[in-house]
């Protein structure tokens, strides 16, 4: 028997600071489905989001993966499930090696760490070409966030949540992200302002702002 596809479903979820006292996010997302959500500056979108992530309780409503309810008994368990990457991307080291394989040195995942030919093939496919021992703080803000991206690669998790991923791309490396993200098998949930982006999306959920 097939077992079913993983599915992750948001039932009337709410993190308590949106602007609009109405709104809730519910909805159901398949593997290689991408729920976008938009809305004003301070409609609560990246607040929602970090309810996702587990970095702050949700006020109303709940999410389930895999059919199992995230609790707070489960929530290492949802962690190692999901990649999240914040808008301003969080390197916690000073080399390009040592940041591919943060998660590694942090114990938060049991599978091997990468290689350096792994490393260079997935900075290469996302038009990075750089020595691995690299300083970080030599590359650019649309460098940081695509090496960002490498490492939820390299990590391998099926759900990846995603703030602004693209807000300091230019258009050829954004729409390389879209292309590379739709060969996936994951489960994407984005905050987006880019209307090329919020298209590729398969899902739509719209905060409004309290003057809606």
């Amino acid at each position: 028997m097939t077992s079913p596809r993983a599915t992750l479903t948001f039932h009337q979820l709410r993190s308590g600071y949106e602007a609009d006292k109405t709104s809730a996010l519910t909805d159901a997302l398949l593997q290689g489905q991408h729920l976008v959500i938009k809305g004003a500056s301070g409609s609560g979108k990246t607040s929602l989001l970090r309810v996702m992530c587990a970095l702050q309780p949700a006020q109303h409503g709940h999410i389930a993966y895999q059919q199992q309810t995230v609790s707070v008994q489960n929530l290492p368990w949802w962690r190692r499930q999901f990649c999240y990457l914040p808008q301003e991307p969080v390197m916690g080291a000073n080399t390009i090696a040592d940041v591919l394989r943060l998660p590694w040195s942090l114990q938060a995942t049991d599978n091997l760490s990468p290689s350096d030919e792994e490393c260079q093939t997935t900075l290469a496919s996302l038009n990075l070409q750089h020595d691995m021992n690299q300083d970080v703080d030599t590359l650019s803000g649309g460098q940081k966030q695509r090496l960002a991206i490498a490492r939820a690669l390299l990590l391998d998790r099926p759900v990846w949540l995603m703030d602004e991923p693209t807000s300091a791309l230019d258009a050829k490396n954004r729409d390389s992200l879209m292309t590379l993200l739709k060969t996936l098998p994951i489960i994407t949930v984005s905050i987006s302002h880019d209307p090329e982006w919020m298209n590729a999306a398969s899902h739509t959920f719209v905060l409004g702002d309290h003057h809606e």
